[in-house]
């Protein structure tokens, strides 16, 4: 679990920082600080799977619904410390989620139909969905 969560640590700092988190309002640097945080709460402590979407780009609203009901499951298995802290992440995702995509892609699958993933691979796709969101977001030069 080591390697993963420092590369998602490493990938989150150097993505994130150099681009001034990204600019407000569409892209805020505090999911990626939560997740951050998250990932390193958990280093030795979560061996459990949870269903992680492979396919970002296929029905976003509903991939990242996923994701945000999966994070339910780090919060009560992990306790009140690492739950506050999904809580918060959840609300950021509520927010970001509204403003960047919409619902009704086609046909979706539920939750349940994604494979399960270890938490440090279902964190990570959560980051890369993040990043890969917000990069779509950024102004062309």
């Amino acid at each position: 679990m080591g390697k993963v969560s420092m590369w998602l640590l490493w990938t989150t700092l150097l993505l994130v920082l150099p681009l001034g988190g990204l600019g407000p309002p569409l892209c805020p640097r505090e999911p990626f600080y939560f997740l951050v945080a998250i990932t390193k709460m958990l280093e030795n402590k979560n061996d459990g799977s949870l269903y992680t979407p492979d396919n970002l780009l296929v029905c976003p609203a509903e991939t990242l619904r996923c994701f945000r009901l999966e994070l339910s499951v780090i919060g009560f298995e992990e306790g009140p410390s690492v739950g506050i802290v999904v809580f918060r992440l959840q609300r950021l995702l509520d927010t970001l989620g509204s403003r960047l995509w919409v619902t009704g892609q086609g046909p979706c699958p539920p939750c349940e139909g994604h494979p399960q993933r270890p938490v440090p691979l279902f964190l990570a796709k959560l980051l890369e969905l993040l990043q890969g969101t917000c990069a779509q977001e950024l102004p062309s030069a």
